[in-house]
């Protein structure tokens, strides 16, 4: 417990700068949303003239713009990349920093099992993104109400952001099990941007040419945002 909580409080900072960006990047787009709304008509002339492969990758042709629900789907595709790079930052730090501190061989000498070590960090991980993404979750409603006078489906804003939980599970999975092969990490940021960029530009990819076999291979892509407009699910 001791572990978890020591854990918690040298963590939590970095998760309130982190939820901080996402709420930012959040109440910036919802801000926009009453003129994009007004202007749906004229942004998709504005589109017409961009490369069709170009206006799927980003999303723009499948999502209903003047919708809230729409509109919130197409800024999530940014939120939970970002929301993503944190998710595995703190997966493979979580285990590797003891070692860049060199403080691994103190820690296993302490009378506690290095398997209570290790759940007492992974822990502390879930924790942090847990507590994110109701903070998150707070916020996109708050924001929704300010900004927007149209009536908007809540339950598919909350489905949204369910699927950015369970990805962000997936990326700490994934953080953790690399802090695990690769034995000496000396800077986590840049080994979480290739990986995390790397899984969004084959999420690009699947947008851009509708290849199913991508959509096995990239996270970001499991829950598909207009499916859950649709079926108000997350998956058939």
């Amino acid at each position: 417990m001791n572990v978890y909580i020591q854990e918690l409080k040298m963590s939590v900072k970095s998760m309130i700068y982190w939820t901080i960006g996402l709420i930012a990047v959040l109440l910036l787009f919802m801000s926009m949303f009453p003129v994009i709304s007004k202007d749906a008509a004229l942004m998709e002339k504005v589109l017409e003239s961009f490369p069709p492969e170009f206006v799927k990758a980003l999303g723009l042709s499948t999502f209903n713009l003047s919708s809230v629900e729409g509109f919130y789907a197409f800024l999530f595709t940014y939120i939970i990349l970002i929301a993503s790079i944190y998710a595995m930052k703190a997966g493979i730090s979580v285990l590797s920093e003891e070692v860049r501190a060199k403080t691994s061989d103190f820690l296993v000498v302490k009378p506690i099992a290095r398997t209570n070590i290790v759940t007492a960090k992974i822990m502390s991980v879930l924790t942090n993104v847990l507590i994110q993404n109701i903070i998150y979750g707070i916020a996109t409603f708050a924001i929704a109400d300010t900004f927007i006078e149209q009536s908007y489906d809540k339950g598919i804003l909350l489905l949204i952001n369910l699927s950015l939980l369970l990805v962000q599970l997936f990326f700490v999975g994934l953080g953790l099990l690399l802090s695990v092969v690769i034995k000496k990490i000396k800077t986590v940021l840049p080994i979480t941007m290739g990986v995390v960029f790397g899984f969004f530009v084959l999420f690009l990819l699947y947008q851009s040419l509708s290849d199913s076999k991508l959509a096995y291979i990239t996270p970001f892509a499991y829950f598909d945002a207009s499916y859950i407009i649709e079926a108000q699910s997350l998956k058939s």
